[in-house]
């Protein structure tokens, strides 16, 4: 059975009550007959409107040279960026953006011979994670991140230096962290590993 079409004409128009920012879109079909009928839709957005924002973007460039999309986008949702299209950032849509913007990188993280992390230094010196802290707290040690949020670092020479290499020496030898002068800080705990990821820590 073959039906004839019975619309006459098809007029799109922008929404106007109650949507100052035209997100709607009101379409107004004429049917032969003149019956007329009336459908209000979403506006489909353009191409700017869901583009990454260049904030993530630099972000994705920034990291992308070592750090994992996993990673990267643990920094993004942490810093409250969301893609284009308001989702929040997971590995898959890192991959995408960098892909669709020629970011070179991986799916999970290079080891980098020069840098490691808090944890990481903790079990080179074989000391905790809260040592590697309080080295960092007297200025001691120097930690470092390629953007806010993103895990802490420590330069790898850094911990082969003379005064840390002391203080790590001492404290094996007399279970005494003494930092300067005659502080010291005498505490199983300075030995016991931390478990926990560094990933999970962050700071501004």
């Amino acid at each position: 059975m073959i039906f004839r079409t019975a619309i006459e004409e098809i007029i799109v128009r922008t929404a106007q009550d109650n949507d100052q920012d035209n997100k709607s879109l009101e379409l107004v079909i004429h049917w032969k007959g003149r019956v007329h009928t009336q459908v209000t839709m979403e506006r489909p957005r353009s191409a700017t409107e869901t583009a990454t924002p260049m904030e993530a973007l630099d972000i994705i460039r920034c990291m992308a040279a070592r750090y994992g999309d996993d990673q990267i986008a643990s920094v993004l949702n942490r810093r409250g960026y969301s893609t284009g299209k308001g989702k929040r950032w997971n590995q898959t849509r890192v991959a995408t953006a960098r892909r669709n913007h020629s970011i070179a990188g991986q799916k999970r993280a290079l080891p980098d011979p020069e840098r490691v992390s808090l944890s990481q230094a903790a079990r080179i010196c074989g000391v905790s994670h809260r040592t590697i802290e309080r080295l960092v707290e007297a200025g001691l040690l120097e930690r470092e991140q390629v953007t806010p949020r993103a895990p802490w670092e420590i330069r790898r020479n850094d911990l082969d230096a003379a005064p840390i290499r002391r203080i790590i020496d001492r404290l094996h030898c007399t279970g005494k962290l003494i930092l300067q002068g005659d502080c010291t800080e005498d505490q199983f705990a300075l030995f016991v590993e931390n478990a926990g990821d560094d990933n999970a820590r962050y700071h501004e």
